[in-house]
């Protein structure tokens, strides 16, 4: 049985391939790389590997990361690129990026720093959730349930008043 991670890979390597991402871990694990002062500034948007060479000479030249910056905060990110590329560099464990273009401007995603307020459930939508999971012996199980039925139900409930 394999992973739902191994085929999460398969089915988006095509589109990280697209914008020189070899794989998504740079995107996925951008804040943990970068930490989230600087992830909070800018997102990972392309890299561009020089061009005639083939993967043994990319793995020693490295490439040009381009990362869209928030209006503002390119100049501060400029001083920060050398660790930027060190931490990079140590997540690979080789040398992945040469150099770091920053462009600013509006960011289409900005990971867990733009997330929309959740919509917390209300008491009776969590009782009623804890009365239809109230069978379940796994204490566990229950907790994780009653978390996703409550959030699930709050959310329904929010865009059902945005409709409106």
């Amino acid at each position: 049985m394999k992973s739902l991670d191994h085929h999460f890979r398969h089915i988006t390597r095509p589109a990280f391939e697209h914008y020189g991402f070899a794989h998504g871990d740079l995107v996925a694990q951008w804040t943990a790389i970068v930490g989230d002062n600087v992830a909070a500034q800018c997102s990972p948007e392309r890299m561009v590997w020089p061009k005639g060479r083939d993967k043994a000479q990319r793995h020693t030249e490295g490439a040009t990361l381009t990362v869209r910056a928030d209006h503002g905060a390119g100049l501060a990110l400029s001083y920060e690129t050398p660790a930027i590329i060190d931490r990079i560099n140590g997540f690979f464990g080789y040398h992945a990026v040469a150099k770091i273009k920053i462009v600013q401007g509006k960011r289409t995603s900005r990971g867990k720093h733009s997330a929309p307020d959740i919509a917390r459930p209300t008491q009776d939508v969590i009782e009623s959730v804890e009365h239809k999971t109230g069978t379940i012996e796994d204490e566990n199980l229950k907790a994780a349930l009653t978390r996703l039925g409550g959030a699930a139900l709050a959310s329904a409930a929010a865009k059902a008043r945005q409709t409106r």
